[in-house]
C-alpha cells in the first residue's frame, strides 16, 4: 500500500484510540511555534474555551467484533466495480463502525492535523523569516544554491516525525508525495517562498494521503487479493486517493476562511474539525 509493510489492521477489543499514539514526538520546529502562540487562554479550540473535562476513571471505548467487515466488504465492491457510492459506504462504514463514529476517527488522525498545522506555521516562517533559527536555515540551503529537491527533503525532515512506527512512516510519505505533487504541478516554484494558498494546497494534499494510508493500514487488504490486476489496483488506489483528497480539501476550505490569521493551535484545531466534517460527509452515504 505505500507503507513499510502490509497489515491486517486493528482487530476487536481494543480501543479505538490506541494508547501509544500521544507517544509521538515530532520534534520539529513547528512545535515551538505552536507553543509560543499558544496564549494562557487558548487551549486549541479555538474560541479560548476550556474543553469538557472527562470524569475520572471512565471507562475507555472499545472496537465490536468484526469491526471494519461492512467497510471491506464495500471496499471490495468499489474495487471490483469502481462505483464512487461503494467508496463512499466503505468510508461511511468504516468512521461509523469500524472507529466509533466521526469524532474517533478524526481524533485517531489528531497527529496529522498537529503535523499539517506545524508545517504550514514552520512554511509561513521560512517565507517570512520571521523565526532565527528557521531563517538561519533558509540561508544556509540559499547559500549553498540547494536544488528543489535537496529543499524538499530538508522541508520533510523539519515537518514530519522521525520514528519508524506505521503512522510515523505514512506522515514521511504522505509530506513527500504532497511536495511532490506541488513540485510536479508548479515546476518553477520556490519551496522556501510559497505563499498561502500553496501552503494550504500542499497541507490539503497532505491530509489526502494521510487519509489514504489510514484507510489503507485498517482495510485496505483487500487490494492485496492476487486477483486483482495491478492495472485495476493502480488505478483504484489513485481514484481513493482523488477523492478523500478533494473531500478534505472541500472541508477545510469551507473552515479556514473563518479563521484567516489563526494561531498553530488554533489551525490545529480547524484541520481536525476538518477530517471529522470529511467523516461526517462519508457516513452520510450509507
Amino acid at each position: 500500500m505505500g507503507t513499510s509493510g502490509s497489515s491486517n489492521g486493528p482487530g476487536p477489543g481494543v480501543p479505538f484510540d490506541p494508547p501509544w499514539l500521544d507517544d509521538i514526538e515530532s520534534e520539529q520546529a513547528g512545535d515551538e511555534q505552536a507553543q509560543n502562540d499558544q496564549r494562557p487562554d487558548d487551549t486549541g479550540t479555538g474560541d479560548g474555551q476550556q474543553p469538557p473535562a472527562e470524569p475520572p476513571g471512565m471507562p475507555q471505548e472499545v472496537a465490536p467484533p468484526r469491526r471494519f467487515a461492512n467497510a471491506r466488504r464495500a471496499l471490495r465492491d468499489f474495487v471490483r466495480t469502481g462505483s464512487e457510492d461503494a467508496f463512499r459506504r466503505a468510508v461511511g462504514h468504516y468512521s461509523r463502525t469500524g472507529m466509533g463514529g466521526s469524532r474517533n476517527a478524526a481524533t485517531r488522525m489528531r497527529t496529522s492535523a498537529r503535523i499539517a498545522a506545524n508545517a504550514f506555521g514552520f512554511l509561513q516562517a521560512a517565507r517570512e523569516k520571521t523565526d532565527s533559527a528557521i531563517k538561519n536555515w533558509v540561508e544556509s540551503l540559499t547559500a549553498r544554491n540547494a536544488s528543489a529537491q535537496e529543499i524538499a527533503d530538508e522541508i520533510l525532515k523539519h515537518t514530519t516525525p522521525t520514528g519508524g512506527s506505521q503512522d510515523e512512516v505514512a506522515s514521511q510519505q504522505s509530506m513527500a508525495q504532497a511536495t511532490e505533487d506541488l513540485l510536479a504541478k508548479y515546476p518553477n516554484i520556490d519551496l522556501l517562498n510559497l505563499n498561502d494558498n500553496n501552503i494550504w494546497e500542499l497541507i490539503e494534499s497532505y491530509l489526502g494521503y494521510e487519509a489514504f494510508y489510514r484507510l489503507s493500514l485498517d482495510i485496505g487488504q483487500v487490494f492485496e487479493k492476487s486477483s486483482i490486476s495491478p492495472r485495476i489496483r493502480v488505478t483504484r488506489m489513485k481514484e481513493m486517493r482523488d477523492y478523500l483528497k478533494a473531500e478534505l480539501s472541500a472541508q477545510v476550505d469551507a473552515l479556514r476562511r473563518g479563521k484567516p490569521h489563526a494561531t498553530s493551535s488554533q489551525l490545529q484545531s480547524v484541520l481536525q474539525a476538518a477530517i471529522e466534517n470529511t467523516f461526517i460527509v462519508y457516513e452520510g452515504a450509507l
